[in-house]
């Protein structure tokens, strides 16, 4: 646990969804060096573009998905795809796992952080300390959203903010699961 203090954009759902959607899908096709995101629900198709176009532009992308994506209908066709495109990036596939006093339950975290390393980036774009000026800057994204085409009309709330320590916490506990998931579960993980 720790704590932080932030300027964050907030989105209520239903009524801020397709502005969220917008913000989100804004933020997934930026330009930034390094992508993170975790989640449960992962359907979305022009997210999975966005992710595309940044892997083949060069950027490392990080995704770490519920053991539910490698087994669903509508979810392991496009997810199976997008690991078999990556050329800069990893797909693990994980449940609760490491940590964990049930560890086959599901993997719910939603939540992404963005790197940008150059001074491209909007500093204040999504709550950026106003006094900072350097490179890098870790957007975030968390929430109670999945990332699908029916969660932006459903009760949910996100939120976008700027903030190094949260972003650095998200990215070291990714790590870690990911680096549990590729040990502990094969069965999951898509070759």
């Amino acid at each position: 646990m720790f704590e932080v203090t932030v300027r964050e954009r907030d989105y209520m759902l239903p009524e801020d969804g397709q502005l969220c959607k917008t913000e989100f899908l804004n933020l997934l096709n930026g330009g930034y060096d390094e992508l993170w995101i975790s989640a449960y629900g992962f359907t979305l198709r022009p997210m999975f573009d966005a992710i595309k176009a940044a892997d083949a532009r060069g950027v490392k992308v990080h995704l770490l998905l519920d053991h539910s994506q490698s087994q669903g209908r509508a979810e392991l066709p496009l997810v199976k795809d997008l690991a078999a495109s990556l050329k800069n990036g990893d797909l693990t596939i994980t449940t609760a796992g490491l940590g964990s006093g049930k560890p086959s339950n599901i993997w719910h975290w939603k939540g992404l952080v963005a790197k940008f390393n150059d001074g491209n980036a909007d500093l204040h774009r999504f709550g950026s300390d106003p006094g900072r000026t350097q490179p890098p800057v870790y957007f975030c994204w968390e929430g109670s959203t999945n990332f699908s085409a029916g969660a932006w009309d459903q009760g949910n709330s996100a939120r976008i903010f700027a903030n190094d320590e949260w972003a650095l916490a998200f990215i070291e506990q990714q790590q870690r699961h990911i680096a549990w998931a590729v040990e502990n579960e094969p069965q999951y993980q898509l070759k």
